[in-house]
């Protein structure tokens, strides 16, 4: 064969077209658009020409480049050989076949060259396939191409692939009567033998056509049995499926279709146990791809077969599949860094991906109780681990847990505990068993703490207390449950995490947690008498906490026996028993746990005697502010300081109890908190408890240093803490200030009014004062963009603390809270707000806090609005609109949040009683303070430039439902039509009404009083525009003025028809009054206009004229210094 590089001469009596060369040099181009512009060229040259020489060279050469060895060269020659058969109908098989003979055939022995002839054959018969070449073809023709191309797809193994998949993308747009004439009467007799002799390929093509066309092509007839997935036929073909295999041929779509089939046939469990499990005894990555994709695909298709599930997770491919992650590495790492070459990343991918469609599958409503139940011991126990969801790194296991029923959560619990106790054994191999690694029976620990949360056994207490027993005999008192084994420290304190970690879910029903925290203690008091037991916890247990731990049960039997049906008691029995069992905790938690204890003893002590005095529980006895609810608020936040997801879900639940008992000043507690300018914030007390918990893995300095208590130490000690609590709180240009006072000693820290007066100090004075500000300075800039560990680890319990808190609020939002309550947290959460935005690190608190005032500012009903006037709301919309002493980008920053609150303001004041309800019924020009403030903060928005209120600000108030609207209008029509106003907000105003008008459009005005003041806006907006625009001479507006005007009297227009209120003016006049206008205005605007700019214009050229003239004279560098200082003074001049 004549090599495709070599240049192609034609022959001296062929005279071939200059343009037909040229052309075919595009055929071999990289880009597919150069590769159609050479066939286009070609084929437009040839139905042009009459010269037959250049149709029989350019087929000689298409079908010659069919055999190239480069793919890019194939692609462009097959393309444009399609269409020329496509257009050319005297060119016929007979033609091509000749063609072939001489021009497709190996002239050497070369295994590669064979191949490449072979395709070159294949992609001839795809030609005339797409071309349509053979559906005008005689029936010798059209049996001569079938059989070279089945005759060529036998050169090579990989040709049989290309030559089914062409083969059948013709037959999938052809009809059964072409099928049965033109391919199957011709290639029948190739497919009549047994299944061995069949390739993959072949099967694939025979199940493809039997699916399309099954009384053409049957089964029976051509292998001898009806299916072909039939019992007999399964290993046969699991053999074919699973040897042989390479990377490309896993994709074979044949793995698909086979999944598709099988996963609907009664064969299932054998084909894949003893068809395709028995042969992954090893590792192979083509193998354990191909039943990959089998396997994903049955589990993708199964419908009536899910029994079957559990049968999938067969041994041998099981084992290799874990292999996988854990870590298993193949020369592919060595070979190849690339993701797409890396063994262990293709399979982990693959894996995963049929892990999730395992999960999927199982929630089928199809699928039992007993199903999941087998999957899941398949997955953990044999083949699978225990901790199958850590080496895994998915959560199909809780998945399955959670659509468990009862009985089947009772059932996994007792095989846990078989491993957490270790009776049970771990299946290694056949004949083989071992007992449990610790880390095993950790996880079992783990899980049973998972199944007693589950909403299954939510109400079964028994079950919870078995196994919460189990848990805490091995993490509180170290023995192995009933064989009383002694348990090594590691793993008692693993467990001990999961016993506290049964906690954290909600529990449904009060009742049953007390009563299981009950039980709890009672079980440990039994224990505790055991002269042993107390031996063994001599250390772990102090004499300081049996002590509190008396005092905590005997509290809990004086509230039991004195009936604890009351919220109050329940949630002191709730918190004294759970801050029981954290004695048992870590040191940090035993002394949170040991303080809360007697602060919530005495707390109940005089919670009692306040319910003697006042046995009825009044509101007018709630209203008084009890002392008990204030500690007991006290107390809660003090257990948040810790960061325990237990004792925070503990909190919520009580909380939740105590929501009508909480009053302002107790709510005062929780979010003073929150305020970065109180001076009672908890968070910088117990912030030490905070970095205690999160260091436990630094040094032992770092951990004494943060365990140090202020009230324990010296005044220095004290001081410095003050002052680390303050750098990490104050603002930049604070921090700073104070780095300058100790500079200057003394002299400044007395009053930062003072000045230092430079006369008074002599020259030695001076060099120090010079020394000790550059030092000054020189330390902030370092320190500024530069945090240590330990600040980000206090910023961090800081945020989380306070998000914890910010948990509070929320549940007190839930219900219905109190106006007086809902108007103190305005200021707390702004400052907190502001504080955010200042630091990176407080983004995630930033959201938070964002997402509590959007749910407070959406209350709409309160229990209460005792103790709200309209001064006090008129003096909390002052404290929020006002700048104070925010600057300009954090007052921007919280824009948002201020429109909220003064919106929610406004919602407020239509709640409470007004006490001028009297004077607007006596006089009619009554004007609400609510309103006169923001009527001031109006014109301060028009007529003063530095206001930084947002537009939205107003669009939100003037989209409430509110009457005071109508002032606020007539005010923004005044300044629509003032000349005093700049232009842009005179435009904004406009949209301002029109935004007005569209919200009376949802909220349709009835009432006497505001039809009558809307009449009133309409007559003031009529008046304003015929006085300005007919009379005033100096008011001067833009053209787009105009059209917003139009806009806005069509809205009004459509207002009343929508609305049908009668228009009390004349849209007619107001529409001619604008058009006429506009001329007049627009031009005398636009000769202003164009003199500016032709000014501007002047500017600019002379500013480019100095830069082109600086620029020429430093084009090489900086030469000709002297000339550019000397054109300065003139260029200014």
């Amino acid at each position: 064969m004549v090599e495709e590089t070599e240049p192609l001469k034609p022959q001296k009596n062929l005279r071939v077209t200059a343009s037909v060369l040229d052309a075919f040099a595009l055929l071999v181009a990289t880009k597919d658009e150069e590769k159609l512009s050479g066939g286009a060229k070609i084929i437009s040259h040839l139905q042009g020409s009459e010269n037959d020489k250049d149709i029989q060279y350019v087929m000689k050469r298409l079908v010659r480049s069919l055999g190239a060895n480069v793919a890019e060269l194939r692609t462009g020659h097959f393309a444009t050989l399609v269409t020329i058969l496509n257009q050319f109908n005297k060119i016929t098989v007979s033609d091509l076949l000749e063609l072939v003979k001489k021009e497709l055939h190996a002239n050497s022995s070369s295994k590669s060259e064979v191949g490449n002839v072979a395709l070159g054959q294949i992609l001839l018969c795809g030609a005339v396939f797409r071309s349509g070449l053979m559906f005008r073809s005689s029936d010798d023709e059209q049996k001569e191409i079938l059989q070279l191309l089945l005759g060529a797809s036998k050169k090579k193994s990989y040709l049989s692939t290309v030559a089914y998949f062409i083969l059948l993308d013709f037959v999938n747009g052809i009809n059964k009567e072409q099928f049965s004439s033109i391919i199957w009467q011709n290639i029948k007799q190739e497919f009549k033998k047994t299944v061995k002799e069949h390739t993959i390929d072949s099967l694939y093509f025979l199940m493809m056509v039997n699916n399309k066309f099954p009384d053409k092509v049957k089964m029976k007839k051509l292998l001898g049995v009806p299916d072909l997935l039939c019992e007999e036929n399964i290993h046969i073909i699991c053999e074919k499926l699973m040897t042989g295999l390479d990377f490309n041929s896993v994709r074979h779509p044949i793995y698909e279709v086979i999944g598709c089939h099988i996963a609907k046939s009664p064969h299932l469990q054998v084909f894949w146990s003893s068809g395709i499990d028995s042969q992954l005894v090893k590792h192979n990555r083509n193998r354990e791809l191909a039943a990959l994709n089998i396997l994903r695909t049955i589990v993708v298709n199964i419908d009536d077969n899910v029994e079957a599930i559990p049968e999938l997770i067969s041994k041998n491919f099981f084992k290799l599949f874990m292999d996988w992650f854990k870590g298993l590495q193949t020369a592919s790492k060595i070979r190849s860094k690339r993701d797409d070459e890396d063994d262990h990343k293709i399979m982990i991918k693959k894996q995963k991906e049929f892990l999730n469609c395992l999960a999927k599958a199982l929630k089928s409503s199809k699928v039992t109780n007993n199903i999941r139940l087998e999957t899941l011991k398949k997955l953990l126990f044999s083949p699978g681990e225990i901790n199958f969801t850590e080496i895994t790194g998915t959560n199909i296991v809780k998945s399955i847990i959670a659509d468990l029923d009862k009985e089947s959560v009772k059932i996994i619990a007792k095989m846990f505990k078989g491993v957490l106790l270790n009776k049970s054994k771990r299946f290694v191999k056949e004949g083989f068993e071992r007992n449990w690694y610790n880390y095993e029976r950790v996880k079992a620990a783990e899980l049973l703490s998972y199944l007693v949360t589950q909403e299954a056994v939510k109400d079964d207490t028994e079950f919870k207390l078995t196994y919460m027993k189990i848990m805490m005999c091995f993490g509180f008192f170290k023995i192995g449950g009933d064989e009383n084994v002694a348990v090594g420290s590691e793993i008692s304190g693993s467990i001990k995490t999961c016993f506290y970690r049964c906690f954290t879910s909600r529990f449904s029903n009060v009742d049953s947690l007390v009563s299981v925290l009950s039980a709890l203690s009672n079980f440990i008091s039994n224990i505790l008498q055991k002269e042993e037991i107390r031996t063994k916890l001599e250390k772990q247990f102090p004499a300081e906490s049996v002590e509190c731990w008396e005092m905590l049960t005997h509290v809990c039997q004086s509230i039991e026996q004195n009936g604890s049906n009351l919220k109050v008691d329940k949630v002191f029995l709730i918190l004294l028993y759970q801050l029981g069992l954290f004695l048992f905790s870590e040191p940090t938690h035993v002394k949170v746990a040991r303080s809360s204890i007697k602060e919530l003893k005495s707390c109940y002590e005089h919670y009692r005697k306040d319910r003697k005095k006042k046995p009825n529980n009044s509101k007018e006895h709630l209203s008084e502010e009890p002392e008990w609810i204030e500690v007991l608020v006290e107390v809660l936040l003090s257990i948040l300081s810790v960061d325990s997801s237990v004792l925070r879900a503990v909190v919520q639940c009580v909380f939740r109890l105590l929501w009508e008992f909480l009053t302002p000043s107790a709510i005062g507690q929780i979010v003073s908190v929150l305020d970065p300018d109180s001076e009672t914030d908890l968070l910088t007390q117990d912030s030490g408890s905070e970095g205690e918990e999160s260091d436990n893995t630094s040094d032992e300095d770092e951990t004494e240093n943060n365990d140090d208590n202020p009230k324990e130490n010296g005044k220095d000690s004290e001081d410095s803490d003050v002052e680390e609590e303050e750098d990490e709180e104050m603002k930049t240009p604070d921090q700073l200030r104070l780095a300058v006072q100790k500079a200057l000693g003394t002299i400044a820290a007395e009053s930062d009014a003072e000045s230092l007066d430079a006369d008074m100090i002599d020259e030695e004075d001076g060099r120090k004062l010079d020394e000790a500000l550059a030092e000054a300075f020189s330390q902030f800039q370092q320190g500024k963009g530069r945090k240590s560990k330990k600040d980000r680890k206090d910023k961090k319990a800081l945020s989380d603390f306070r998000i914890r808190v910010l948990d509070l609020l929320d549940i007190y939002l839930e219900k219905d809270p109190s106006m007086d309550i809902c108007l103190g947290m305005i200021a707390p959460l702004i400052r907190c707000l502001e504080f955010c935005i200042q630091d990176n690190q407080f983004s995630e608190l930033e959201n938070r806090v964002r997402k509590t005032i959007r749910t407070l500012t959406k209350i709409r009903k309160f229990v209460s609005t005792d103790d709200v006037t309209l001064d006090v709301l008129c003096d909390y919309l002052k404290s929020t609109i006002e700048k104070g002493e925010r600057s300009h980008f954090l007052y921007q920053a919280v824009g948002d949040i201020i429109t909220y609150f003064s919106t929610f303001i406004i919602h407020c004041s239509q709640k409470i009683n007004n006490e001028n309800s009297k004077l607007m019924n006596k006089s009619k020009i009554y004007t609400s303070p609510l309103t006169e403030i923001l009527i001031e903060a109006l014109q301060n928005y028009f007529l003063n430039r530095n206001c930084l209120l947002p537009i939205i600000f107003f669009h939100n108030i003037l989209q409430s439902e509110w009457d005071g609207n109508y002032e606020l209008a007539i005010v923004i029509v005044d300044n629509i039509f003032n000349s005093n106003v700049r232009q842009f907000r005179r435009n904004e105003g406009i949209e301002l009404i029109a935004g007005f008008y569209r919200t009376l459009k949802r909220n349709k005005p009835t009432t006497d009083n505001t039809l009558n003041m809307l009449t009133k806006l309409e007559m003031k907006f009529e008046n304003k525009l015929k006085v300005t625009l007919q009379t005033e001479t100096d008011f001067q507006v833009k053209p787009n003025f105009f059209v917003l005007l139009k806009k806005l009297i069509n809205t009004m227009k459509m207002f009343h028809e929508s609305c049908k209120i009668k228009l009390s003016i004349d849209i007619k006049t107001l529409l001619d009054i604008v058009s006429s206008s506009k001329g007049s205005v627009k031009s005398q605007g636009k000769t202003q206009m164009q003199e500016s700019q032709v000014k501007q214009n002047n500017n600019i050229h002379q500013t480019k004229k100095n830069k082109k003239k600086r620029k020429a004279a430093q084009i090489n560098g900086c030469s000709e210094p002297q000339p550019k200082k000397v054109r300065k003074p003139n260029t200014v001049s």
